[in-house]
């Protein structure tokens, strides 16, 4: 999906490298926590912003807290049914970022995920809204596209 252009604004450079940032943070985090290398579900609070809100073919679901976000109705359950699948790994394969103002962003990203024997178990695409929060740029919204 091609993103609209959005007008250039002051400092579009650097909201640019800070979201490329923690998207480079994020997919490590996530798969760390979905293979079970670390346990701290809350991690994913410095990439989340409640409310946060998820959409794919099948579901819309609205994460109104952070307990709601880390729980098992949440991305907690998410990990746990990638960990139950045998989830080895994830990367991003396209990551196009498009400013809306100094406080939002949309990023157009592809994922790849992988099993322990490195078959791809999945190749998806989802549109991020990101948004200035006091404790830095966070994911608000998620649409999975899929390709």
């Amino acid at each position: 999906m091609k993103l609209p252009n959005a007008t250039a604004v002051p400092g579009e450079a650097e909201i640019v490298s800070r979201i490329r940032e923690l998207f480079q943070n994020y997919g490590p985090t996530f798969v760390e926590l979905a293979t079970g290398k670390r346990s701290d579900v809350e991690a994913l609070l410095a990439f989340y912003g409640a409310p946060l809100r998820f959409i794919g073919s099948t579901f819309h679901m609205v994460m109104e807290s952070d307990a709601a976000i880390t729980g098992a109705d949440g991305m907690g359950g998410e990990l746990a049914r990638l960990r139950q699948a045998g989830f080895s790994g994830s990367s991003l394969d396209r990551c196009e970022i498009c400013v809306l103002n100094p406080r939002a962003a949309l990023v157009d990203a592809v994922w790849i995920r992988r099993d322990g024997t490195g078959a791809v178990m999945s190749r998806f695409a989802v549109i991020y809204l990101v948004t200035l929060a006091a404790g830095g740029w966070r994911i608000t919204s998620a649409v999975n596209t899929s390709e």
